[in-house]
């Protein structure tokens, strides 16, 4: 236990400081008032000994702006004073003091105080430390309610709240914002055939596929349900969309999930959507952040309409269809794998 003993006359605080001392504590000396208020600001104490009289400041005084200036913070304090009137006792009460003690102090009486005030300082630290435990177990539950059991990315719920801080900071901040919104490519036929089990396994794996090449900590990847997965790109213009977009495609390639019954290739394959905020027009409602996704979904749409294995940037104008040689450099449709 650390205590601050405030006390003007020398001889009286060697004594207590000594009696303190040699049952394990450590003391502090401030010889005013004014000196204590700076100590008190400096570190934390367990226990404050307060004298009364002192030229300037007195201990009431004191008392009153150590509670001012932590009114959150209960260090017991303790008034030391050769005024043994009822008044005193009551005036020290009202300024923030806890307990009186006259002088001089008895050794046996202090050292009473001292080790109640002692089991207190440790019941207050193991209060602290479960509060620290349950706030960390809090923190951990409000992550795990956020994520997804299945695949070990965020959930929709996760996905939600983070799209809303993201969709403000886009706002407040005027940068992009890029979503892409992405379907596992004729996933319920790879269900029936392999199993369950097998299609567990098969979203884990472009789970990991989507979440390696997001690189930035506040870009995320949610499963948005079923087969359905969203990528939130903060601070990511179109053009950025469209390299994770092909970077995902290239990993998901080689990660050869065999799938030879698929009519779109050899191995499982996506379809992506891609819509970003720098496509919006001037006029667009700012209390709309669905159009985002709306858009990426029609794209997405397109993208499957369009034969899948692909990904479609939606565009104010519609989509463009491009020749086959065009495909792979054009914003409407990449299809990079066959």
């Amino acid at each position: 236990m650390k205590v601050l003993v405030v006390e003007d006359n020398k001889s009286a605080s060697m004594i207590v400081c000594r009696i303190i001392s040699s049952m394990g504590h450590e003391t502090v000396h401030a010889e005013s008032g004014e000196e204590a208020i700076q100590f008190f600001s400096e570190s934390h104490y367990d226990l404050i000994l307060m004298d009364v009289e002192m030229p300037g400041m007195n201990g009431f005084d004191t008392t009153r702006l150590i509670r001012k200036k932590s009114p959150d913070l209960w260090v017991p304090i303790i008034f030391l004073s050769a005024n043994t009137a009822d008044t005193y006792l009551t005036i020290g009460i009202d300024a923030g003091g806890d307990d009186y003690l006259s002088k001089p102090v008895k050794p046996a009486v202090l050292k009473a105080k001292i080790q109640a005030m002692s089991r207190i300082a440790h019941m207050q630290e193991q209060l602290a430390e479960s509060n620290k435990n349950l706030a960390r177990a809090n923190e951990e539950l409000q992550l795990l309610s956020c994520m997804d059991g299945l695949t070990s990315v965020v959930n929709r719920r996760g996905f939600d709240r983070q799209f809303d801080v993201e969709w403000r900071r886009t706002l407040r901040e005027m940068t992009p914002l890029s979503v892409l919104m992405i379907d596992v490519d004729e996933f319920k036929g790879f269900n029936d055939h392999y199993g369950h089990l097998a299609g567990d396994d098969c979203l884990r794996v472009v789970a990991q596929a989507l979440k390696g090449q997001l690189l930035r900590p506040g870009d995320m990847v949610a499963r948005y349900g079923g087969e359905e997965f969203v990528i939130l790109l903060p601070n990511t213009d179109i053009n950025g969309a469209i390299n994770v977009a092909q970077n995902i495609q290239k990993d998901l390639h080689s990660a050869n999930i065999g799938y030879p019954h698929s009519s779109v290739s050899d191995r499982v394959t996506i379809c992506m959507g891609i819509y970003c905020t720098n496509q919006l027009d001037a006029n667009f409602d700012r209390t709309d952040k669905s159009v985002l996704l709306a858009r990426a979904d029609k794209a997405l749409y397109k993208a499957k309409e369009s034969g899948r294995n692909q990904f479609v940037v939606f565009e104010s104008d519609g989509f463009e269809n491009k020749s086959d040689e065009d495909k792979v450099e054009a914003k409407g449709v990449v299809l990079p794998f066959k």
